[in-house]
């Protein structure tokens, strides 16, 4: 079989692809975090707000909290941003239980500014995850759709860099009639001209266990994929996070910490269970946020209280080489990299501390260690706390932290 053609519209995308490509490690480290964060959750309303911490190793107030906004005074739950900060400077954030999105300027690095909110998306509610295409627009998971249709699956929503709506797809499908299809995470393989969808609930009803394929130059659903399942495992179970691989082929976690290698994806796509990690270890769930450095996935679990390093050389074949335990106050959840030096910024899922933490990454073995000079001025223990008596922003108390990434 033949190469497949590109369509003209999308060799564009990857033509800019090619310009807009993220900064090399010859770079340097970054300078700052920005912390998406928040007093509210589920029941109780409160204060959405985008933080700034130093991130420069080589800076007297390394870990120090330098500024702070306040977006929403009627907030729920700040969730998740935009995996690593876009050459743009202007950051995708969600609050999901609120049902409102916001873009930031932070090209004033230490002053960060709210340049509005992102358009509704008809019949759909409750984004969830982004993913930045190269032409400068976001994809965004839609977790609920319209509620007249049985089961009210899902969609995808695309926004131009503004936050205005472009287009919108629904996860519906007459193959699964009536399956509560939430569209959680993405994957996106230009390559292929294809997006992969994962389907989790934000809380505790039963979802369907399924991936979707979709068309990426006309948002058009192509496939609804069962998850794999062995008897006497729930490993397929909440398909949670997908991240797309070099070869064009897609690596997914499940919740419950099965691992799955979706390959095919221009022709007959195909979905093989490559790893589970052990049932009988009831702390083996939470198999969270992810982060692929070289060959090597770290993945935070939250309820084993640790981060695996997996090595995904061979996607088919993958296997954990290294384990860094945390404290069982620590829940791991969210993961980024920084392009311009070997750290992660990791935050917890919200059972335990509110703090950000750095880690460091060892390329050739994978092992982690903390950063134990990213800290709060006087502390022991490393992180920057977020119960904190008062912020920048006049913000008094705790505030509970989730997406965060590295900036210049």
């Amino acid at each position: 079989m033949g190469r497949p053609s590109i369509p003209a519209g999308l060799l564009a995308i990857l033509l800019v692809a090619c310009r807009e490509a993220p900064r090399s490690a010859a770079s340097g480290p970054s300078r700052h975090i920005y912390a998406w964060a928040g007093t509210g959750n589920d029941t109780i309303r409160g204060l959405d707000m985008m933080t700034v911490l130093d991130a420069d190793p080589s800076s007297s107030r390394y870990g120090a909290v330098l500024a702070a906004i306040t977006v929403d005074s009627n907030g729920r739950m700040p969730h998740h941003t935009e995996f690593s900060m876009p050459g743009t400077g202007f950051l995708f954030a969600n609050d999901y239980s609120g049902d409102k999105s916001f873009l930031f300027d932070l090209s004033e690095r230490t002053s960060p500014r709210l340049a509005g909110r992102l358009a509704s998306v008809p019949n759909g509610r409750k984004l969830h995850s982004f993913a930045r295409l190269a032409n400068g627009h976001v994809m965004a998971t839609v977790q609920f759709g319209d509620s007249t249709i049985t089961g009210a699956p899902g969609g995808l929503a695309e926004f131009d860099g503004d936050g205005r709506l472009v287009r919108v797809g629904w996860s519906r499908d007459s193959a699964f009639p009536g399956a509560r299809i939430r569209t959680y995470a993405l994957a996106v393989v230009p390559g292929a001209d294809r997006i992969v969808t994962t389907s989790a609930p934000m809380d505790g009803e039963i979802t369907a266990n399924v991936i979707q394929i979709w068309r990426l130059s006309d948002l058009s659903l192509l496939k609804t994929m069962e998850v794999p399942a062995v008897a006497g495992d729930s490993a397929h179970v909440m398909p949670f996070e997908v991240r797309a691989l070099p070869d064009g082929s897609v690596f997914m976690n499940s919740y419950h910490c099965g691992f799955f290698h979706i390959t095919g994806l221009a022709g007959t796509p195909k979905i093989e269970r490559v790893m589970a990690m052990s049932q009988a270890n009831p702390r083996n769930f939470g198999c969270s946020v992810p982060v692929i450095i070289r060959h090597y996935m770290v993945m935070p679990i939250a309820y084993a209280h640790r981060y695996a390093t997996i090595d995904i050389a061979d996607p088919a074949h993958p296997k954990e080489v290294a384990s860094f335990p945390t404290d069982t106050t620590f829940f791991p959840h969210w993961a980024s990299v920084d392009p311009g030096s070997d750290r992660i910024v990791v935050t917890d899922q919200g059972d335990g501390q509110s703090v950000v933490k750095i880690m460091h990454f060892d390329a050739m073995t994978g092992r982690l260690a903390w950063d134990t000079n990213f800290k709060d001025s006087g502390a022991t223990s490393p992180g920057v706390s977020f119960r904190r008596a008062s912020w920048p922003n006049g913000v008094i108390g705790m505030a509970m932290p989730h997406g965060a990434v590295f900036g210049p």
